[in-house]
């Protein structure tokens, strides 16, 4: 036994110091590619170009009969002169989960026996661009395969304003990358670029905002276009005002007499809109003191559960709701919103009434979630559900989309709650004012669904009141205590 455990520390050993030994190879990357190309003209790096926001894979291809028996992957990242282990697995095991929630990528173990240990980077930022290098534990060694990532980013459609004395233009593009270049031309097919100024300024998400000015006076009616260019991505987006001269003084005599109504439009509604808020500050929407009532008096223990990954806003929903109901008094951070593993969103329970309880099943943030603690999360029901009622929420963030794998496991979560209940849980979709909540609704919907609710979650930063969104939080706690109440009347009918 004692012989057993020594060749296996020898062997983790070796598998280790062959990885540190990759990673320098990292350091010499370009040296060994410079003398590499120059000696035989042979590519010993995979160039990849991708776009931002689209979708990539870095190939990583090895002969499976050689695969060592520990199944032994890792991933190294290179990004500004940092270096991090992305991905590592052994014995099909993530020697990584520790930190899942904030590496990029993916690899799928069950396609290392078909020699495939490809990564998968998925909604590609610029800071997945660099090096990468793959590392496969082989019976005679180590393969590694080095790849570099070139990231692209397609320039926003150009804005193109026009001073009132109409000698000058200003044309102005976002978050491209590499830096646009951007030209100016008429109708008549004149060339105005050498009488621009075009200044690029880098932006805190890595990627150049572009703003163009032409300054020149026309003595005849034209066209004026501007172009912005991105090379690498073989893309052109223009925009086009058309100038008529003579007309300065009219069109500021026109502006000044319409500016004038206008604005005296709007500081009368600013007025009575400040009178209306002043008249009824305190008063609050009959229909939500209503449902506030009716959860106030729910007479049986009631737990509503909501089940979902972390970063998708379980514990602002649980503040919402208690903000939502509890309308004298100020938001707070009852259910630990915005913390990080281990500690994430304690405490795990946060009461609303004396009967009603919020609780969280916190699922694994990758798309494998519904794995390790599946048989625990539906004891812990089964028990539970004899002595009060659950009505369950899956709870998914509107930026996050969907993959196929996630789909399907997602659909054996519904199931197995339903084993449990009788019943397929509600949805809970967050973050609706940055997502798009319309694409995800219907696939709820066709997994049983009976209610799909979209939240614009109060935060810790953003918890102003109003009542829109106090009945959006409310109506779904009323839902939940009606499906509590339908259940029981089920129970008593089957007895």
């Amino acid at each position: 036994m004692e012989l057993a455990e020594a060749l296996e520390l020898c062997r983790v050993s070796l598998f280790r110091t062959q990885t540190r030994l990759a990673r320098m190879k990292l350091f010499a990357f370009g040296l060994i590619l410079l003398v590499g190309t120059a000696l035989s003209g042979e590519n010993f790096v995979n160039e990849i170009t991708a776009v931002r926001c689209k979708d990539v894979w870095i190939e990583c291809r090895f002969d499976a009969a050689r695969m060592r028996q520990d199944k032994a992957v890792l991933w190294h990242h290179c990004h500004n002169d940092v270096c991090t282990n992305i991905q590592h697995y052994e014995n099909g095991v993530d020697q990584l989960q520790h930190r899942a929630a904030s590496r990029r990528g993916r690899v799928y173990p069950d396609k290392f026996r078909d020699g495939n240990a490809s990564l998968f980077i998925e909604n590609v930022q610029m800071s997945d661009e660099g090096h990468y290098e793959c590392n496969v534990a082989l019976t005679e060694g180590l393969y590694t395969k080095f790849s570099v990532l070139t990231v692209l980013a397609s320039s926003e459609p150009p804005q193109l304003t026009e001073a009132l004395d109409t000698r000058s233009f200003t044309c102005s593009s976002r978050n491209g990358f590499p830096p646009a270049l951007v030209s100016w031309a008429g109708g008549s097919g004149m060339n105005y670029t050498p009488d621009s100024v075009t200044q690029h300024t880098l932006n805190p998400e890595g990627l150049y905002d572009v703003v163009s000015k032409l300054t020149r006076r026309f003595t005849e009616e034209e066209t004026i276009c501007c172009t912005v260019w991105n090379q690498p991505l073989q893309e052109h987006k223009t925009n086009c005002t058309r100038v008529t001269p003579g007309q300065e003084t009219d069109d500021q005599h026109l502006l000044t007499a319409t500016l004038i109504p206008v604005a005296l439009f709007i500081l009368a509604c600013c007025v009575g809109f400040m009178i209306y808020r002043y008249l009824s500050k305190g008063r609050q929407n009959p229909a939500d003191d209503r449902i506030r009532k009716r959860i106030s008096s729910c007479s049986h223990h009631t737990v509503i559960v909501l089940i979902g990954r972390p970063h998708h806003g379980m514990p602002s929903l649980i503040n919402s709701c208690v903000f939502a109901y509890k309308v004298k008094e100020h938001f707070a951070n009852w259910a630990g919103a915005d913390k990080d593993p281990p500690h994430y969103a304690q405490p795990e329970e946060v009461p609303l009434t004396e009967r009603i309880t919020i609780t969280r099943a916190l699922l694994q943030p990758e798309d494998r979630f519904w794995t390790s603690e599946r048989d625990s999360y539906l004891d812990k029901w089964r028990r539970e559900e004899q002595s009060h009622r659950h009505p369950f929420v899956f709870v998914h963030s509107c930026t996050e989309m969907l993959t196929t794998v996630a789909k399907d496991e997602i659909k054996e979560l519904f199931e197995d709650i339903k084993s449990v209940t009788g019943s397929y849980p509600f949805t809970g979709l967050t973050k609706k004012n940055q997502g798009h909540a319309e694409e995800l609704v219907p696939f709820f919907h066709s997994l049983g669904s009976k209610r799909v609710f979209t939240f614009h979650n109060y935060t810790i930063q953003e918890h102003k009141r109003t009542p829109k969104r106090d009945e959006e939080f409310l109506d779904f706690m009323n839902a939940c205590i009606e499906e509590t109440d339908s259940e029981t009347v089920r129970l008593i009918e089957d007895v």
